[in-house]
This record gives structure tokens, C-alpha cells and sequence, in this order.
């Protein structure tokens, strides 16, 4: 590719645009272009292409683009037959971008694919970038240039603000702006990347990261071009102090493809980009409609001091306050525990009967009064395991007035206060008050709690961001030389003790004698494993043979063994434990080494009860995920169990982690299912190993 002749700054933020398909018709693409561009008071130079029009909308319209002079940007929104000769007539004319509207490309099918690289060449021969094609343009709010034939510039207003976006669909980026709009939010710069033919998300994220107007990036991603641009960018937003969310679809494991271990099957493309997330501190969002109003959240209200913080409640409605505090536990959040300061503050205004959360100001002495109501809000945002209050607002006199109190109160007191009008229309004046005061606000609980919890992943990257590096564990070299293939169970232990992980001990036999004499040298009870490495799953097949207390027992193992071709037979002793977790780990292309955790044994894939990190781990990350096992619980001693030894399933998995990152691709995938846990200082082993390896050792 040459020199390009436009940065994407000036892209963004064009000096003139011309508009290719200009019309008065603002039914047509083309004619939407031009009306946004000049409602919104575009500043720069706007020329109209079209060969048979003299003028349109009062500006004087060219026949081509060759005819209109120096121009940076032009907006294409031509029927695809002639979306060639366009851009080759752009790239003649010295234009410096296409924005290329026109769908019907590599979305179509192979002819559109082919199209499309045509037009790619055309542009990368001159040195002209391409947005698109089958996007919707760009919306700079910032520099008031609308590039772009989206509806939602039918608004009256599009408000400039802090808000970042760059979306690979442009019909929803325009819904998630105009659901950014109701609420009061302000956008930067929001980009439909389309196609990504040339420039793509990471191209627009990376000029996001450097963009002083933007202070919050949103991402909607279907796809990454290149995946592994990803995490160092969201690394680079994290030391901006930009937080960035993400909506990713296809959460489907669809794409993952049929491995050897249990590992491959629950580590797929979309869990090792949701792992790479939560790592490098981005939030990750089920729902775009929460991502955007989560992130005008972070635009506008303050931080959350730090994660695990409980939650205020307070209304003037009990029915309200308690229906929120049902919510809070399936959103992951919950209720705070009052300290005494704020309990007797509460105690100024109320009986002591009714000191506690959630709040329901009714129960004031004096009826639901703004001074008791400000003075306990103003107690709750100082109280130290009150991260946040929440007010459900039902129908009642005076809404607008009791709303306008939270802006001040929340800048005050420094922590997000998050207000929900459940009102409907009824509720509108209330809402206008809070646009006024340039405040959010949110029309349903959920929406507020999906904010909330997204602004629990925001600290939780903060506080991880603040962790040092990961360090190498004591005693560990370098990985052993290794066969490509399939490991046997005895090579894949013999790899994990390398790297000081324990295993079982255990001796490869090839005959009933030899399998005899090592167990006389483990010591009974012992277990009888065939070795295969075609065999994946041993225990489905009848190869493992558990419990066996003496020579006959044995005897009786191996010739009941299945008449199936082996390598031997792995005699090892009999290890116990309290529960079974699986560690795994595997190369994950595009985003590197990966290691996973969760509920062990042969229900593995069944109870997918999992969590993913990127490699290498600190003792801190594995602790973490460990903690947010749904086994977790077990682990920590539940009902009068004692707890079991966290600390060294946290050890194993750090020292599997910088096994995954010392092999690199070399590791397609590893399994130790189970790691038995044992009690707590009693350690762990792992039981069972299987591994693949690709290529040859250095």
C-alpha cells in the first residue's frame, strides 16, 4: 500500500466532503447525506456530485468528482453497478477517503466479494482509505460533521460529549446513539465500519485512544480482522484512563472447533475474547442498550471507589425499594450493611424500626421530606461499603423537584447515584430536569442494575490494572523437548511436574508382571490406566480401573481390560481428594496462550462451570477466578465443611500458566482432570493429563 493521503484524525474530522449521489430527496441515501450534513451545521467545504443537477439544497452540485477540486472525504451512495467506476474516479480525483455506504458486497456472496477486493486495490494503489463499504458513515458530534445517512440525525440535537463508538453495524450504532440521546448522553465520535474492506475497528479504536474529545469508548463487534492488535489496545486505553465496553455477537462457541480435551470444547473464540476483557480491564455487556447507557455512566457520574462494594436503595415506595433489592442478587450486586454513622443519621428522620435497606422514605416522622431524603442520601454516599445509591422513582407530587436533588447530591458526595424513573411518561418532567442538569437517568430498574454491575467490572480492571506484573514461580526452567502429537497420560504429568505441578506418581508397564512390580513399588491401593493415545476419554472405554487393593485385584484388572491396541498400562497410586477441579490450558489463535479453571471430573463439559484467563497469571488473577467458580462455595468450606487448599490450586494453575506462555503455539491444548483439592494445607494432585503438541521443540 502507498502513502495514505489523510490520517484518520482529519478522516473523522473532514475539511470538505463531497457527497457522490447528492440528491433533494432525502427518501434516497444520497439526499439524507447532504440534509444531516448541513442541519447539523457541518463547518467545512460540502460539494454535491451529481451530472444532472446544476445545484442542490442552494450549493452549487458538480458533475464529478473530478470536476470538484481538492477534496478529503467523499461519501459514496450509488447503486452498486456503479460503485467501481466511482471510486476509480475518486482515487484519480486525489480524494483522500471514501465513505462507502453502498451494500451488497462481501456481504452479498462471492461476486460482491470480488467487487469489493476490486474497489479495496483501486484505493490501496492511490493510497485512499476506504470506510465501509455497507456502513452508515460516520456521526462526529464533536466537529459537527455527519457523514452519514442514519435516521437518527433526524434529531432535533445530536449532543456532543464524551462517548466514543465504533460499531461494525450501522443500524444499530444509530439505535444505540439514539438510545444515548433520550437518556441525556453525549457522543465524540461514533463510526459504522461496515465491511471493514480497509480500515477496521482496531484502526478506530486506536484513534479513540488518542482522541481528546473522547473520554468512554463503546465497541460493537461482530468480528476482529486482527485480533491480537485487540489486547495491547485496550491495554493502551486502560493507561488513558478511557474505559472501554464491548457488545460481541456470536457468543455462541459455533466457531470452536472439535478438539482432543475438554478444554478446546469450553475455551472458544468467544470465551478466550471475553477472557482477553476482563484481563485487560474492557467491560464486557450482554445487552447494547445497557452498554451505552453504562457508558454515558462512566461519562458523567462518578467512579465507583472500588469493586465489592454493597448498594443503597432508596424511595418513597416500599413496593419499589424491595422489588430493586430482589434484584440485586442475580445481578451479581448486593445490598450494603449500614456502618453506624449512617444508621443514626437515618435515625434523625425515621423510627427505629425502620432503620435499614432498602430505604423506603415513607417512613419518615415527617412524610418523605427533600432535607431527610438529602441527609440520608448524603450519609449513604460517605458510609465506606456504600459504593453506590440507586432510587426508584414510582409516580408521586412534586417529581421533578425531588429528582432535580440528585445531581448535586452525587457530585457532592463523589460516588454514582444511579436514578431510575419508572414512570413512564408520567415521569417526563422529571426527566427533562434531570437533561437539565446534565444528569442520567434510566427507565428501568434492570437497565440501572445492568449499568451498575457494568461499573463493578470497570474497578475490578482498575484495581487488577494496578497489580504488578506477573512473576515467574520459583523452579521452573524451560519446557522439556517434546513430540508433536498427542502426549501420553505419563508424557503430559511428566511436562506438568516440570513445571512443578504434582502428580501422581505412577510407572509405565507392558505386561501384567511389570504392572505388579510397580505396584508393589507405589504401594496398594493403586490404579490401572491403558495407555492409548488415539483414546481421549479412558474411562468411557473401560481403561481405568480404580481401587485395586492387592496382586489379584490387579491380575483381574488387566485381563478385563478391553482388547483394544495399547502402549502399556500406567500403574499409579490411588490419590483422594475433597473435590475435583480441571485446569487447562491452550494456544488460542489471535489471542495467545490461555488457562482455564473450573468444576473437574467426568461432568466437566455438562456442568461448564469454567472461568479463562489470558497467560500468564498472577497468584491474584487465579485466586479470582477460583473465586467466581459457581464451585466456589465447596471450595471455601460450605456447611460446616472444612475449606480445602485454595491455595494450592491457585499455585498449580500460575505454574500452568507460564507453561502455556513458555510453549506459545506449541501447546494446542492441555487438560490435568481432576486436580483432586484436599484439605486446606493438605495440597492438591492431579490425577489424570493429556496434552497435544504442535510442531518440533527449538
Amino acid at each position: 500500500m502507498v502513502e495514505t493521503r489523510l490520517t484518520l484524525a482529519r478522516i473523522v474530522s473532514p475539511h470538505s466532503v463531497a457527497v457522490i449521489g447528492a440528491s433533494d430527496d432525502v427518501g434516497k441515501f444520497g439526499g439524507r447525506v447532504i440534509h444531516y450534513l448541513i442541519k447539523h451545521g457541518f463547518p467545512g467545504r460540502l460539494v454535491p456530485i451529481n451530472p444532472n443537477r446544476a445545484s442542490i439544497r442552494g450549493l452549487p452540485a458538480f458533475p464529478s468528482i473530478g470536476a470538484a477540486g481538492q477534496v478529503d472525504v467523499a461519501i459514496l451512495a450509488v447503486p452498486v453497478a456503479h460503485l467501481l467506476r466511482q471510486v476509480e474516479e475518486c482515487a484519480a480525483a486525489g480524494v483522500g477517503a471514501c465513505i462507502v455506504i453502498t451494500g451488497k458486497l462481501a456481504d452479498a456472496g462471492p461476486e460482491g466479494a470480488a467487487l469489493e477486493a476490486q474497489i479495496l486495490a483501486v484505493a490501496r494503489n492511490a493510497g485512499m482509505r476506504l470506510v465501509g463499504p455497507n456502513c452508515l458513515g460516520i456521526f462526529n458530534m464533536t466537529d459537527r460533521a455527519m457523514l452519514s445517512s442514519s435516521l437518527v440525525l433526524e434529531a432535533a440535537e445530536v449532543k456532543a460529549g464524551g462517548i466514543g463508538m465504533v460499531s461494525q453495524s450501522g443500524a444499530l450504532m444509530g439505535t444505540l446513539v439514539s438510545i444515548g440521546l433520550h437518556h441525556g448522553a453525549g457522543f465524540s465520535r461514533c463510526i459504522s465500519v461496515g465491511n471493514q474492506a480497509d480500515l477496521e475497528l482496531c484502526d478506530f479504536l486506536e484513534y479513540l485512544v488518542e482522541d481528546p474529545a473522547t473520554r468512554v469508548i463503546a465497541l460493537y463487534i461482530e468480528g476482529l480482522k486482527d485480533p491480537a492488535r485487540f489486547g495491547p489496545l485496550l491495554r493502551r486505553a486502560r493507561a488513558a484512563g478511557k474505559p472501554v465496553l464491548c457488545v460481541k455477537a456470536g457468543r455462541s462457541a459455533a466457531g470452536a472447533q472439535a478438539a482432543r480435551s475438554h478444554t478446546a470444547s469450553l475455551a472458544g473464540s468467544y470465551a478466550a475474547f471475553a477472557a482477553l476483557c476482563r484481563a485487560e480491564g474492557a467491560v464486557l455487556c450482554e445487552d447494547p442498550a445497557v452498554m451505552v447507557q453504562a457508558a454515558d455512566a462512566l461519562d458523567r457520574l462518578p467512579r465507583l471507589p472500588a469493586p465489592g462494594m454493597g448498594l443503597a436503595v432508596v424511595a418513597s415506595s416500599g413496593g419499589s425499594t424491595v422489588t430493586t433489592a430482589d434484584m440485586l442478587p442475580a445481578a451479581g450486586l448486593r445490598l450494603a450493611e449500614m456502618g453506624e454513622a449512617t444508621r443514626a443519621e437515618m435515625r434523625r428522620w425515621m423510627p427505629e424500626s425502620h432503620v435499614h435497606l432498602p430505604l423506603d422514605t415513607g417512613s419518615f416522622d415527617d412524610g418523605t421530606s427533600e432535607a431527610g431524603l438529602a441527609a440520608c442520601v448524603r450519609a449513604f454516599l460517605a458510609d465506606p461499603d456504600i459504593g453506590a445509591v440507586v432510587v426508584p422513582m414510582t409516580t408521586q407530587p412534586a417529581m421533578a423537584a425531588r429528582a432535580a436533588l440528585f445531581p448535586g447530591l452525587c457530585r457532592e458526595g463523589g460516588r454514582p447515584v444511579l436514578f431510575v424513573m419508572t414512570a413512564a411518561e408520567v415521569g417526563n418532567a422529571a426527566r427533562d430536569a434531570l437533561r437539565q442538569a446534565d444528569f442520567p437517568f434510566y427507565d428501568r430498574v434492570s437497565d440501572a442494575l445492568g449499568v451498575l454491575r457494568a461499573l463493578e467490572a470497570e474497578a475490578e480492571g482498575r484495581d487488577r490494572a494496578a497489580l504488578p506484573p506477573p512473576a515467574r514461580p520459583p523452579g521452573i526452567g524451560h519446557p522439556p523437548r517434546l513430540p508433536a502429537g498427542a502426549l501420553t497420560e505419563a508424557e503430559a504429568k511428566a511436562l506438568a511436574a516440570a513445571y512443578g505441578i504434582p502428580v501422581t506418581r505412577g510407572i509405565l508397564a507392558r505386561s501384567v508382571e511389570e504392572a505388579i512390580l510397580a505396584a508393589e513399588a507405589i504401594g496398594y491401593p493403586v490404579v490401572l490406566k491403558g495407555v492409548s493415545r488415539a483414546v481421549v476419554h479412558k474411562s468411557d472405554l473401560g481403561l481405568v480401573k480404580l481401587n485395586l487393593p492387592n496382586a489379584a485385584a490387579l491380575r483381574a484388572a488387566y485381563a478385563a481390560l478391553p482388547d483394544i491396541r495399547l502402549e502399556g498400562v500406567l500403574v499409579q497410586e490411588m490419590a483422594r481428594g475433597e473435590a475435583e477441579l480441571i485446569l487447562g490450558a491452550r494456544w488460542e489463535p489471535g489471542f495467545g496462550p490461555m488457562v482455564l479453571v473450573g468444576a473437574g471430573g467426568v461432568l466437566v463439559e455438562l456442568l461448564r462451570d469454567v472461568q479463562l484467563m489470558p497467560a500468564p497469571l498472577r497468584p491474584e488473577d487465579a485466586a479470582a477466578m477460583l473465586r467466581r467458580l459457581a464451585l466456589w462455595p465447596v471450595l471455601d468450606g460450605v456447611r460446616g465443611r472444612p475449606a480445602l487448599d485454595v491455595r494450592a490450586a491457585v499455585e498449580a494453575l500460575v505454574r500452568l500458566s507460564w507453561l502455556a506462555a513458555d510453549l506459545g503455539p506449541r501447546l494446542i491444548e492441555m487438560d490435568l482432570n481432576p486436580l483432586l483439592l484436599r484439605a486446606a494445607g493438605r495440597g492438591a494432585v492431579a490425577v489424570d493429563a493429556r496434552a497435544t503438541i504442535g510442531g518440533e521443540s527449538p
